[in-house]
């Protein structure tokens, strides 16, 4: 049974980390359409910006940032303070995986995904949260890996970082509800998104094809959706597990 769901987000802005491919791609493109102004922030926005309209391209705001400094996300953060009335939903997405073994790693790839992964999460959160409380509204939404839990080989610097945003997200929730302002994680399941498909092998990719499925970034759209909207008033503080159906993702969306 196919569930039909709406969500229109008219006159709202939208901050998303990670936008220019993959899940923020998909999930930045879909706000767009259905009316919201998307603050787009990544270093390249190539997979974003093909093939849309005219309508939808003139509500995405391109932002060419590096999540990892911190005075590059001050600097974005004030001017979206005074060129916006508020601030609806913040999808921190931007992420990283270098696959190397920890005793092949050395202490600048580390640093790297660390940086990318946990601390630009961190600079966003601190710069949007003093907006968020003002207005008494918004949501924020970080991503967790499947990987936190489990691990991979070559995967300890990524699987960190994605185990250390839980506990900060978390913490947040219990320090954002008084102002009710939601925040929470999303794991997305394994998807075709180049932060996997350009790090792992053909024999992993096969793998798991033949087990837990490979889903498409679209697939994720619908629960960020409900995390991102007022439909999720209530929710804050949790994890939730995107998992991918053999038989598709059978959430119809508009």
């Amino acid at each position: 049974m196919t569930i039909s769901v709406s969500y229109h987000f008219d006159d709202s802005v939208m901050l998303i980390t990670g936008a220019g491919s993959g899940i923020g791609a998909a999930l930045a493109r879909h706000c767009a359409r259905e009316g919201a102004t998307v603050i787009a922030v990544d270093l390249r926005h190539d997979q974003l910006l093909r093939d849309l309209d005219v309508e939808t391209r003139g509500r995405i705001r391109i932002c060419q940032v590096n999540v990892s400094e911190e005075a590059a996300v001050v600097d974005l953060i004030d001017d979206i303070k005074g060129r916006y009335p508020r601030l609806d939903a913040a999808v921190l997405g931007a992420a990283i995986q270098i696959r190397t073994a920890i005793d092949k790693m050395n202490p600048a790839q580390w640093r790297e995904v660390i940086d990318v992964n946990l601390n630009g999460v961190f600079y966003f959160m601190q710069g949007i949260i003093p907006l968020l409380k003002a207005q008494r509204s918004g949501a924020i939404v970080a991503f967790t890996s499947g990987l936190a839990m489990n691990g991979w080989p070559g995967a300890s610097a990524y699987a960190a970082s994605k185990a250390a945003l839980i506990g900060m997200i978390k913490s947040a929730a219990h320090e954002l509800k008084d102002y009710n302002v939601r925040a929470n994680v999303l794991s997305p399941g394994l998807r075709a998104t180049p932060i996997f498909m350009d790090v792992s092998t053909e024999e992993e990719q096969e793998f798991y094809r033949r087990t837990i499925g490979i889903g498409e970034p679209e697939g994720v759209v619908p629960t960020l959706l409900y995390l991102i909207s007022t439909a999720s008033a209530n929710l804050t503080g949790a994890v939730i597990e995107h998992r991918i159906s053999p038989k598709g993702e059978g959430l119809a969306f508009s």
